[in-house]
């Protein structure tokens, strides 16, 4: 008897202790709740993003004009129509943690050859991206550690042609982390672990 309860308490601590952290989504935009859902040129008033850089970025996808991937709702062009580039940044900032970015990027459809983009956290280039004009929307995945608190950053590199890559769905998440066994579950294994060790003491 004694045995099996020693048992069921090393198997109740290893599940506990093995339950895996999910990871939790922490901002997310895919841009189509922006200008009552119509495309802008130069458009500058986002609800989760400010245009910094002295240049500008171009809100477009909408059918019948400046739709360049129909089906894709809103995207944004990240050289806007003034010939200069345009850094889209999160109005919010994000703390010292462990991420997992996701993001979707295009060529520009206009015949411009390769653009570029960094992927910016804060001072902290993630990633450099470089895609030709002729290229559809595909997902991209970042891992990276924060030390610091800063906002996160695309910034598409020249020439300043008034066409870049083109962004959508941006989605932050804290990354998926081991789990830390809580003083409880630490308890009952060491529980476990005694009741067999006076079972096989008393077995002697």
């Amino acid at each position: 008897m004694l045995r099996n309860l020693a048992l069921a308490g090393v198997l109740a601590a290893a599940t506990a202790f093995a339950a895996p952290a999910s990871a939790a989504v922490i901002f997310s935009d895919n841009f189509n709740g922006e200008n009552a859902g119509n495309g802008a040129l130069n458009f500058a008033s986002f609800t989760n993003w400010n245009v910094l850089g002295g240049g500008t970025v171009d809100l477009i996808g909408v059918t019948g004009g400046y739709d360049l991937l129909p089906g894709n709702g809103l995207y944004v062009d990240l050289d806007g129509s003034t010939g200069k580039i345009g850094a889209l940044t999160t109005k919010a900032t994000f703390g010292p943690d462990s991420y997992t970015l996701t993001f979707s990027l295009a060529g520009s459809q206009r015949q411009d050859g390769n653009d570029t983009v960094d992927v910016m956290f804060g001072s902290t280039l993630l990633q450099s991206i470089t895609l030709p004009d002729s290229a559809n929307f595909s997902t991209f995945t970042i891992n990276f550690t924060a030390a610091s608190t800063e906002a996160l950053a695309f910034i598409g590199q020249g020439p300043s042609d008034n066409q870049s890559l083109l962004l959508d769905n941006v989605v932050l998440s804290t990354a998926d982390q081991q789990p830390v066994p809580e003083p409880m579950t630490l308890a009952l294994f060491g529980a476990g672990l005694t009741g067999l060790a006076l079972r096989r003491r008393k077995k002697a």
